[in-house]
């Protein structure tokens, strides 16, 4: 029952959080009739995060407050491959966020000033492209998955899901989405390593513009980058534990249900602490960009 409460409170927090950060950008849209260069990806972002919630949080749910199986083979596989679509999803549009966001910041004598100008335009095609890999790599993730009714078959290598199970007859099946999510991540880190340079530098200027007695200002592009930044990071060490986690069930074929409890809310977390990020980078945007 505790545990049934407890994801029914992540996901209800984190779906109202992300519904209210798509009003924000709805009344943005509303009143200036046209979208930030950013607002899409923070929209597909949300949009996401609020799939990632309702497809493993509300099961999970359920499954505690009914105390009882009662998805089948059809309903699992269904819902395990939106769980892993919309996982992979959130790892590559948050990539595509931080990535963008540091071109958008780059000093004008930068190798990246050069793309400031066409970013934008490389947007809507980046986040299509995010779709379609994510769904084709993980199209072959439900001949794997089967209903709690099998988890007794004769397949001996296998990972019980909690309210599904995992016929995990082929390990290399994790490889190609791993590798994607590894370059993802290298990706991220890159970006933000980027970001955390020039707000070094900038720290710096204004640390010098105090010891001249003049009033130091912060640019709005920097308050939104330590926003990102927050972000990025918090997604990076939620998905790093998550990750391992996944791995261990996998190689070494051990999967308690603390563990699958505990991997479960770290996955959570981040959709749920997400939004409220989103909603705080939004109020230091200006209006007129």
């Amino acid at each position: 029952m505790v545990l049934g409460i407890t994801f029914l409170s992540l996901t209800g927090v984190g779906v109202l959080g992300s519904s209210f950060f798509l009003s924000l950008c709805g009344s943005t849209l509303f009143t200036s009739h046209k979208l930030r260069p950013m607002d899409p990806i923070m929209v597909q972002l949300a949009l996401i995060n609020a799939i990632v919630l309702l497809t493993r949080g509300i099961p999970v749910a359920i499954l505690y407050l009914r105390t009882k199986y009662f998805f089948g083979d059809t309903v699992c596989k269904i819902l395990f491959y939106i769980q892993r679509v919309s996982r992979s999803l959130s790892i590559c549009i948050t990539c595509l966020l931080s990535t963008f966001q540091a071109i958008i910041i780059s000093p004008s004598g930068s190798r990246l000033a050069k793309l400031k100008v066409r970013a934008p335009k490389y947007i809507s095609p980046s986040y299509l492209l995010c779709w379609i890999l994510n769904l084709l790599t993980d199209i072959n993730v439900p001949i794997s998955i089967s209903g709690p009714n099998n988890s007794n078959s004769s397949h001996t290598h296998g990972v019980k899901l909690l309210y599904c199970y995992w016929e995990n007859t082929y390990k290399g099946i994790i490889i190609l989405p791993s590798l994607r999510d590894i370059l993802f991540m290298g990706c991220m880190v890159w970006a933000s390593s980027y970001m955390v340079l020039l707000l070094y530098r900038h720290h710096q200027k204004v640390q010098h513009v105090r010891r001249t007695s003049l009033s130091p200002r912060i640019s709005p592009e920097m308050k939104i980058t330590r926003t990102i930044l927050l972000l990025v990071g918090t997604f990076i060490s939620t998905f790093s534990v998550s990750w391992s986690l996944t791995l261990y069930k996998v190689y070494m074929i051990h999967s308690t249900v603390e563990l699958v409890n505990v991997e479960s809310i770290i996955i959570l977390s981040f959709p749920t602490i997400s939004p409220f990020l989103l909603i705080h980078r939004d109020l230091q945007m200006p209006k007129f960009c």
